[in-house]
């Protein structure tokens, strides 16, 4: 079967992760303290006039995003005696309503604010690593015992609990038995590579790594590249939050498994400090992998000599999963989004009154419901109708939506319309139509409970930039391997001690 891909499909699907849109009149956006936000006791709470709402202020880097709105509007409908609304510190849009980014400095300043709000004031109620500009800064107040132990509702909660959630992940995310914040979502983040190339475990160390590569045959590469500065990006800068610890706020890129990756990587040509060009033809040892949906269970592989594409079996063997080479072989790690936490300083009245509006974020309905939006787009040419699926990253916490989800997958109720695809402007042609089945699915989940590291996505872009700094100078021979280890371990020792 050969297939032709509409472009600006796969455009459209690319802008439904995030909205620029204005906050809705239901959760206004207030530069001032709300009604209800003080923070009280519970006896001052007991003098609330009958029929008073409860005020809840959420604070948000900028307007919030599409679901998230629609939460709010539907909560806020509900009449069930709380209202929650929006504290804005910046927005991402224009006048005229076009999206743009924030400088450095800008994001310095949103962090600045929301910081000085919720160490001084009493404007915010729930937090989350949106809050921020860099969502490190949600971790650091983590470590600071500022948000509330989430078990303490779970307990009473018949729907929301450690028995309908997935209680691996809670369990990762607890911080010494308290858990702060719960992930809506999740994914793996690991290395993946031929079978025939890495071997069939699905962890290994360094000097297997190693080991692999110079048995590989000429000409292959590391997930497309044989540049120095490619390699680092896409096997030890994607590893980065292996050597942060944001509980105990400290860095460890001075640890031997930092040292021996990026010596592995000077073996490589220098593209002088600059990301060089990609080659997906030749033999690729191992590419980044993102495990954030079932269809992983199937892998695709495409010939970009004759545009020829099949698909196998993950659980075949054909393919492993390897993770990120460590001494420990520790391998992958999962990742999470969605967290809110609820300020601890707040009256028990109010952090009730807000476990009830998060807590709609993890029910079954929800998760099954918002995890696959259908799109349609009309061919100006033919004037037919192609219908798109567009999913949100990661697998629901919520086990039964879990399983909503893969059954959704296997019965094909997320499949569209468009069943031409093009890559580069060439027709592809599909080898073999393997469709995801029960066992697939398992093998992922199996894949998941395996994985034991729990790192946070947000690392700070700024700690990005000084370890990479400090990298592409060594790489294109500006400074030996052990400036470079020192200047990384000391520069970033003293941007997180600044951040705490």
């Amino acid at each position: 079967m050969k297939t032709k891909a509409v472009l600006f499909i796969a455009a459209a699907a690319l802008i439904t992760g995030c909205s620029s849109g204005t906050v809705p009149q239901s959760s206004p956006v207030s530069s001032e303290t709300p009604s209800g936000g003080d923070m009280t006791t519970s006896a001052e709470a007991s003098t609330r006039e009958e029929g008073e709402e409860i005020v809840l202020t959420m604070a948000c880097m900028t307007e919030p995003w599409d679901t998230m709105k629609q939460r709010i509007n539907e909560f806020n409908a509900e009449d069930n005696g709380i209202r929650i609304e929006i504290k804005s510190y910046g927005s991402n849009t224009d006048d005229d309503g076009m999206p743009h980014g924030f400088t450095d400095d800008e994001l310095t300043q949103i962090d600045f604010q929301v910081t000085q709000d919720l160490l001084n004031s009493e404007d915010i109620d729930l937090v989350g690593p949106f809050s921020f500009g860099n969502g490190a800064k949600f971790e650091i107040f983590k470590r600071k015992g500022g948000f509330v132990d989430l078990y303490k509702f779970m307990e009473n909660d018949p729907d929301v609990n450690t028995e309908t959630l997935n209680k691996h992940i809670l369990e990762l995310c607890e911080r010494e038995g308290r858990l702060y914040s719960i992930p809506t979502h999740y994914w793996a983040k690991t290395l993946i590579g031929k079978s025939e190339y890495v071997g069939k475990q699905q962890n290994w160390t360094i000097d297997e790594f190693i080991d692999r590569w110079e048995t590989m045959p000429e000409g292959s590469t590391v997930n497309g590249s044989i540049n120095a500065e490619n390699i680092y990006y896409d096997v030890l800068r994607a590893n980065t939050p292996s050597f942060v610890d944001y509980a105990e706020c400290q860095v460890h890129f001075d640890d031997p498994d930092f040292r021996k990756m990026l010596e592995f990587c000077n073996t490589f040509p220098s593209n002088s400090g600059q990301k060089g060009e990609y080659d997906y033809n030749g033999d690729a040892m191992v590419h980044v992998e993102y495990v954030n949906s079932y269809q992983a269970g199937l892998i695709s592989e495409m010939n970009f000599s004759n545009y020829e594409s099949s698909s196998a079996r993950l659980r075949d063997g054909d393919y492993t999963l390897v993770g990120f080479p460590s001494s420990d072989g520790s391998g992958a790690f999962l990742c999470g989004t969605g967290d809110i936490a609820i300020r601890s300083n707040i009256s028990e009245e109010k952090q009730q009154a807000a476990w009830e509006f998060i807590r709609g974020f993890y029910t079954e309905e929800f998760q099954t419901d918002n995890y696959a939006f259908r799109e349609e787009f009309p061919n100006p040419e033919s004037g037919e109708t192609f219908v798109q699926y567009t999913f949100v990253e990661g697998f629901p916490i919520n086990n039964a939506a879990r399983r909503n989800i893969a059954k959704n997958f296997i019965d094909e109720k997320y499949k569209g319309t468009v069943s031409d695809i093009t890559v580069q402007g060439n027709e592809v042609t599909q080898l073999n139509d393997i469709k995801l089945e029960q066992a697939d699915c398992d093998f992922i989940d199996d894949y998941i409970a395996s994985i034991d590291r729990w790192e946070y996505s947000e690392t700070d872009r700024s700690l990005f930039w000084i370890v990479e700094e400090e990298v592409l100078n060594y790489l294109s021979g500006g400074q030996d391997i052990d400036t470079a280890i020192s200047m990384i371990q000391d520069r970033a020792s003293i941007w997180l001690s600044e951040q705490a």
